[in-house]
């Protein structure tokens, strides 16, 4: 039986329904967001005996298995044991810990992610009502995107000779994006563990159901949060550094990182194990997972690039150094929320990649099948989100009131025992159609939203909806026009908005698809 109750519980411990019949996605822990070649042949086994014979790279820096029976979870989990790996999770509690390249293979590294992280993983045991993502970067490019993904954001500085880390707290995208406010500067990890112990601290008293922190900051204010996080920092916050078998002890800077494409994060089974391979052969045997969901292999002598590229072609695999960058999408095109199929979209994306500048590695193209945007959508060059225009057929509304605490978005309300949608504040995630039970509140509509002009790194910024309710078509044919401008004027979309403006910029755009 899979009850609402019971699925709920189930994505809290990391196994999360999807659109077919008793099929589940499994979401698998990393390490330092590391995992060893071992580790990764023994999930290219878990996906042939348990699922379709793959598995998702994605924005969350964790390995996903697709399209697994309920039946079998309890049998995989056994075998995960067996590789010393367990579930992450989903929903309202403790997710797993988001980290880049530490000091000794990054040479932009100002510090090494890696330590704090293996310390904060403690708090991953701590039981929380609240959804918590807590991120650790190694310098202020934000590799992982902590200022727009993690409720809590630690990025490393170095200041008048001290190096530590600034803290950014509220990061989070969705129907209610919130980029991080800066609530600390250049802590040591001791006062950074402490920050954290704070935090759950206050979220456990003041936050309300399950509230984000960019919630509480929103309703009570960014210098009262700043006030309860920063409470006595100098104290200490004992927590047991959880173990992360792929730190290295010798310094790598010198060497490279092998970059491999992975539209959507697809990888198979066969492949998995190529990878695995070359880790092992070529690297220091293991591989890191990073939020562009294209697989990494780490400290690879240059002179070896060309004989890993013939290897990764014979699973029909290539290097990721040329064209855009890796196309990121969630599984929306088999999520239960999903409203459009970002996976289809991307992969006609995709063949346009021939058509670019080698080498030109600055365009980012994203898609996410909702809202939600798991696929990071808001983030890059060019994005879409599965939207649905959510309309309440009145002679079927008996005012339950159903739909109203599901509205993230606040944007409904009970007139005369009759829902009523405000279309200004909606973000069409159709969650309200999802739970009505009556069909009084149905889709009219549904395709992608188009955003643009998304950027990552030090000045990190969300992409602005320029269209809604597009088909694949159009969605490919905005994609199509906008990579040409970008490449023709050799900026990314951010700069090239600043200098024309968002409604000149949108102007050239129109022909790609139907006036919007």
């Amino acid at each position: 039986m899979t009850s609402a109750y019971n699925v709920k519980d189930m994505r809290s411990r990391g196994v999360v329904k999807l659109k077919d019949k008793d099929m589940f996605s499994v979401w698998v822990k990393t390490a330092c967001c590391n995992m060893t070649s071992r580790q990764l042949r023994g999930l290219a086994d878990i996906t042939e005996k348990f699922a379709r014979g793959s598995l998702l790279f994605t924005t969350r820096q964790i390995p996903i298995i697709p399209f697994v029976k309920l039946e079998d979870v309890e049998k995989l989990q056994e075998e995960l044991k067996k590789v010393y790996l367990s579930l992450d999770r989903c929903g309202p509690t403790v997710r797993n810990v988001n980290v880049c390249y530490d000091d000794k293979i990054c040479p932009e590294a100002v510090t090494s992610p890696l330590s704090l992280g293996q310390k904060l993983d403690y708090f991953f045991n701590v039981p929380m009502p609240h959804k918590v993502k807590i991120g650790v970067a190694a310098c202020k490019k934000d590799c992982i995107i902590s200022r727009a993904l993690t409720d809590i954001g630690f990025v490393g500085v170095e200041k008048n000779g001290r190096k530590g880390y600034d803290v950014y707290v509220g990061g989070r995208l969705g129907v209610n994006a919130f980029l991080g406010v800066k609530m600390a500067e250049s802590l040591s990890e001791s006062e950074c563990v402490k920050l954290v112990r704070n935090y759950f601290d206050f979220l456990n008293t003041e936050g309300k159901g399950e509230e984000r922190i960019a919630d509480v900051i929103n309703r009570l204010g960014v210098e009262r949060v700043q006030a309860e996080l920063k409470r006595n920092l100098h104290e200490a916050a004992p927590v047991e550094p959880t173990d992360c078998q792929t730190a290295l002890k010798e310094n790598e800077t010198g060497k490279s990182v092998v970059r491999v494409r992975a539209t959507c994060g697809e990888v198979n089974a066969q492949q998995l194990r190529k990878i695995a391979d070359i880790a092992e052969k070529y690297g220091k045997g293991f591989v890191h997972f990073v939020v562009r969901g294209s697989p990494e292999i780490p400290c690879v002598d240059q002179e070896n690039m060309e004989a890993i590229r013939a290897q990764l072609r014979e699973v029909g695999l290539e290097l990721l150094d040329g064209g855009v960058d890796n196309l990121q999408s969630c599984f929306g095109g088999y999520c239960t929320e999903g409203n459009a199929n970002p996976q289809s979209l991307l992969k006609r994306i995709e063949k346009l990649n021939d058509g670019l500048a080698s080498g030109n590695l600055n365009i980012t193209v994203s898609a996410s099948g909702c809202p939600n945007s798991c696929g990071i959508a808001h983030l890059n060059d060019i994005g879409f989100l599965g939207v649905v225009d959510a309309q309440v057929t009145r002679e079927n509304c008996n005012g339950c009131r159903l739909c109203v605490p599901v509205c993230k978005r606040k944007a409904i309300k009970i007139e005369n025992d009759v829902a009523v949608i405000d279309q200004e504040r909606c973000e069409h995630c159709g969650q309200c159609i999802t739970v009505c039970p009556f069909d009084a509140i149905v889709g009219t509509r549904r395709g992608f939203a188009a955003l643009v002009g998304g950027k990552t790194g030090e000045d990190t910024r969300l992409g602005e909806v320029i269209a809604e309710f597009l088909t694949e078509d159009e969605a490919f044919r905005i994609a199509e026009r906008c990579l040409k401008l970008l490449t023709e004027n050799k900026k990314n979309a951010a700069s090239l908005i600043d200098e024309v403006g968002i409604e000149k910029f949108k102007e050239m755009l129109v022909p790609a698809a139907r006036s919007f």
